[in-house]
């Protein structure tokens, strides 16, 4: 059964994030699960668009680089396995070339669930996991071929670094008591950079903070 993706979307699998690898290198746009990658991170983010031949048929786009995934060739001598990577400037539906765009997202279980497996319609491979966390269209059959999809328009946004305003009108600040850090309400200054808190999301979505040790970013913002 073919699945009504949201627009935007985040993949999921063994607890651990899809994102691009983007580092200015020769694995630039290939597609990895990792656990370095957070949720709300522009490196996560994909657009699914229908494609124009229908059928449940869709291209898939990297928000963080603004290209497809597609197929690419693990070992030219080999057919059947190709790496998947957002690296395709534009669409392509021809389903005969390597350079073919088109996935299909097919449902598990009831309409109601939010896991799916995901066909590269060149090959008619299924994407899975590789042992490096990478992801593969492979004709061998693998376990980790199922991911869960969130509706990436479901997540909050917040800056990565924040300063907490309390009631008493000073900033939450990092102290250090006898080698013991505590926090307090005590800071008036707003440039103090011992106030400054850093915003994460886990692996199981929930939301930590941490104090960023003495880290200053102008950018930094203000939570009352």
């Amino acid at each position: 059964m073919s699945f009504a993706a949201p627009r935007f979307i985040v993949l999921k699998s063994n607890k651990e994030y899809l994102g691009i690898i983007d580092g200015n290198g020769a694995g630039d746009g290939y597609l990895k699960f990792s656990s370095e990658t957070q949720a709300t991170s522009s490196y996560a983010k994909f657009e699914v668009e229908e494609a124009a031949a229908g059928h449940g048929l869709v291209h898939i786009r990297s928000c963080r680089n603004n290209k497809y995934w597609e197929g690419v060739r693990n070992n030219p001598t080999e057919d059947g396995q190709y790496w998947i990577a957002a690296t395709a400037k534009k669409p392509e539906e021809d389903q005969s070339r390597d350079s073919c765009t088109l996935f299909k997202l097919i449902l598990m279980g009831t309409a109601t669930t939010d896991t799916v497996r995901i066909m590269h319609v060149h090959s008619k491979c299924r994407l899975c996991l590789s042992t490096s966390g990478c992801v593969l269209a492979n004709n061998n059959t693998s376990s980790d071929d199922i991911f869960t999809i969130i509706n990436r328009e479901s997540l909050l946004d917040l800056p990565r670094y924040v300063a907490f305003k309390g009631d008493n009108t000073h900033y939450l600040r990092l102290h250090h008591m006898e080698r013991h850090p505590f926090l307090q309400f005590s800071s008036s200054n707003i440039s103090d950079p011992n106030m400054t808190m850093e915003l994460f999301v886990n692996n199981d979505r929930m939301l930590r903070i941490k104090p960023d040790f003495g880290l200053y970013d102008p950018l930094r913002q203000t939570l009352l």
